[in-house]
C-alpha cells in the first residue's frame, strides 16, 4: 500500500492533480521535476503529475 502524507513545504497549484487533494499542498512521497536547461518555469514540468479523475 502507497501512503501518501501532506508535505508543507512542497506548494502545488496543481488542482487536478491526484496529489493535490488540499489546492495547494503536494502529498505526494517523491516528486520528479523535469527541465534540465530550463530558463524559466515555462520550460519545467512536474513529471510525478496524475490526473485526479482519469476516464
Amino acid at each position: 500500500m502507497n501512503e501518501t502524507k501532506k508535505n508543507p513545504s512542497i506548494g502545488c497549484d496543481a488542482e487536478n492533480c491526484l496529489y493535490n487533494e488540499q489546492g495547494h499542498s503536494c502529498t505526494a512521497a517523491h516528486i520528479k521535476v523535469d527541465g534540465k536547461r530550463a530558463q524559466c518555469t515555462g520550460e519545467t514540468s512536474c513529471t510525478t503529475f496524475k490526473q485526479k479523475h482519469c476516464c
